[in-house]
């Protein structure tokens, strides 16, 4: 289950608010994400804040006239917007600006001046943003001047202030009161929401793998394991609808070799398991929980054997984490519970602890068939104690957090 994330207050969404406090921040403080010579930075006033910028500073290639620095805007509407940011973007605000993105050309654009030193290109569609996040080469030029910028990290920079916008968003701040043209269509009128799960580690390259209906319908994808200081962003590599997974790629590879557990593909009955993640975000322990449990049954939902029941407490969030044995090994992948008021509703009970995984048996040939060389499990590894084996599924489990995805209770 995908937990809806209003209050998801951790990390990046504590990050944004305190940019726009009452006391100012120095510029390092005030850098949310950096990567690829690209800064993620609040919109800010001093009442509220908007949404997110990212900047690019100009490339030194000899062609540059490094006219600009250039970048994104994303506001808490879930509008994205081309930017231009210093003193140079001062010349080129109510002048027609050219943009070529490769050899795509876009419709001329007239800047127009947002805060002091940074102006607004032009507002557009998703998918056409996408599409020059994934571009090699990006050129603004009026009738005098000319830059051109490397897109060098476009794609990682776009995730990650959506990803920045839509926290701030989820914290409560309110769109701004921008005049909108009465012919977009209403559909588009829609604001993102965020949303949070769990994953894990399942490379050392930092592939994770969660639930697909974890990152179903996100717009921006990012992840934040144990010790690390923010969010880095990450792409769908693969879903397998069916059984529910999907492999996350990351666009930002992890400072320090990440954690990446063994795997069982048998499970058996009655077994002493644990899992670990990270439910109801934003009100319990943002650095996740763990919990211990049975393997109650060997078969899911009307005898769904891609399944097993297992006794361990399930709660929103908990979706795509790691079930262990007690070696530390993987035998399965949280997938939900049963839906109590469902459950209330046609039998008069409420069910307890009776919640589901995927079994190995079915994620690990998922993952093979993606390229992934699962870790097998060392049959003769000792039996670990708990604090063990909570410290190891700790050191694997990230936070998955999406951008744009439909909130879900449960699952």
């Amino acid at each position: 289950m995908r937990i809806g994330a209003g209050a998801v207050c951790a990390a990046v969404v504590v990050a944004a608010v305190s940019a726009v406090s009452s006391s100012p921040m120095s510029a390092s403080e005030g850098i949310l994400w950096e990567k690829d010579g690209w800064r993620v930075r609040t919109l800010a006033s001093s009442t509220s804040a908007q949404g997110c910028q990212a900047v690019k500073a100009p490339t030194s290639a000899p062609d540059a006239s490094g006219a600009a620095a250039w970048g994104f805007i994303g506001t808490v509407d879930g509008r994205l917007s081309l930017a231009m940011v210093g003193p140079a973007a001062e010349r080129m605000i109510g002048k027609k600006v050219t943009i070529t993105v490769d050899d795509w050309r876009l419709p001329p654009a007239v800047p127009r001046r947002l805060s002091r030193d940074l102006a607004v290109i032009g507002e557009l569609p998703a998918k056409q943003m996408s599409r020059i996040a994934a571009a090699r080469w990006l050129t603004i030029s009026t009738t005098t001047a000319k830059a051109r910028y490397r897109m060098t990290g476009a794609e990682a920079a776009l995730s990650a202030v959506s990803l920045c916008a839509n926290a701030i968003r989820a914290a409560g701040a309110k769109p701004p009161a921008t005049p909108r043209s009465v012919n977009r269509d209403t559909k588009s009128e829609t604001s993102p929401r965020m949303s949070a799960g769990t994953g894990f580690y399942v490379s050392a390259s930092g592939d994770v793998l969660t639930n697909a209906h974890v990152v179903e319908g996100c717009s921006a994808i990012g992840i934040k394991g144990h010790g690390d200081t923010g969010f880095r962003a990450v792409r769908v590599r693969a879903s397998d609808i069916k059984h529910d997974l999907a492999l996350l790629g990351t666009l930002m590879p992890p400072i320090n070799p990440p954690a990446v557990l063994a795997w069982r593909r048998e499970t058996r009955l009655g077994e002493y398991i644990s899992i670990f993640g990270f439910p109801y975000m934003g009100r319990l322990a943002s650095a996740g929980t763990f919990s211990r449990g049975d393997i109650a049954a060997l078969a899911g939902m009307n005898d769904n054997d891609a399944q097993f029941q297992l006794s361990a407490p399930v709660q929103p969030g908990n979706s795509g984490g790691p079930v262990v044995d007690e070696r530390g090994h993987v035998v399965g992948v949280v997938v939900g519970r049963l839906n109590p008021l469902a459950m209330v509703r046609e039998k008069g009970d409420f069910p307890q602890n009776v919640n589901f995984a995927i079994k190995s048996a079915h994620a690990i040939p998922f993952m093979e068939a993606h390229g992934i060389a699962v870790a097998a499990a060392e049959p003769n590894a000792p039996r670990l104690s708990g604090p063990d084996v909570a410290e190891r599924l700790r050191s694997g489990a990230v936070l998955v957090m999406c951008a744009g995805g439909l909130e879900t209770s449960s699952r």
